[in-house]
């Protein structure tokens, strides 16, 4: 229910990476093993994290993300609580958005794109997320084929702890074969991640594949860009 519809009828794949809560080392080696491929990505920022630390992983800094934004990759939405959206008030929701809005124009950074914390939502946030921005990321994962939703945009876990490179492959090889769109999302990346993490080795077989396959590797919201023109 509640949906935008976003014909993917360009006949080329695309490719779109992205990073949520964004640890720094999604800011370094993250943003710049996509830049040596001449991509850029998508950063989901929680500004209570700013600075701080997240299941043992420093976060990002500002100067993280006014570096993002010199060098063109999109900053987005990812409430400022890191709040699971599909378990709160309306209020609070909308509250929390304002909240990270107000860390956002402090220091001078745009966004119009959200990602769903755990990817939870229900009809109320996902009609006020809609309302708000212009797109809505969840998780779900698979490529989205002759059309995408804005308000709920499928996206694929890169995780190095359950998934492997022949797997993100064949992902963006079928991505390719069928014009469609493959969002891809992961959190910090190291030589030794996490659970929500996935190596450099990991991500950059990902940006090899999709570049081989002459896929667009766009960031979310100049991938809706491509789609509509």
């Amino acid at each position: 229910m509640a949906n935008r519809w976003l014909p993917l009828n360009k006949g080329r794949g695309v490719v779109s990476f992205s990073f949520d809560d964004v640890p720094a080392s999604a800011c370094h080696q993250g943003a710049l093993l996509l830049e040596l491929y001449q991509a850029r990505g998508t950063f989901y920022i929680c500004g209570s994290l700013t600075d701080g630390v997240e299941q043992n992983q420093p976060c990002h800094s500002v100067e993280d993300l006014q570096r993002l934004l010199e060098n063109e990759h999109e900053i987005g939405c990812h409430t400022y609580s890191h709040t699971n959206c599909a378990n709160v008030t309306s209020s609070f929701l909308s509250e929390d958005w304002e909240r990270n809005q107000a860390f956002f124009k402090q220091h001078g950074i745009i966004n119009h794109g959200f990602a769903f914390p755990f990817g939870a939502y229900n009809l109320g946030s996902k009609l006020a997320a809609a309302k708000r921005f212009s797109y809505n990321r969840i998780t779900g994962g698979g490529t989205q084929t002759g059309r995408a939703d804005l308000s709920a945009l499928r996206a694929q876990a890169l995780y190095s702890a359950n998934n492997n490179v022949d797997e993100i492959a064949a992902l963006i090889k079928h991505t390719a074969t069928v014009g469609g769109w493959l969002i891809l999302y992961t959190h910090e990346v190291s030589e030794t991640p996490g659970p929500w993490g996935a190596t450099p080795a990991l991500l950059e077989s990902a940006l090899r594949t999709a570049t081989q396959e002459s896929c667009q590797i766009l960031p979310v919201h100049k991938a809706i860009d491509f789609f509509l023109s």
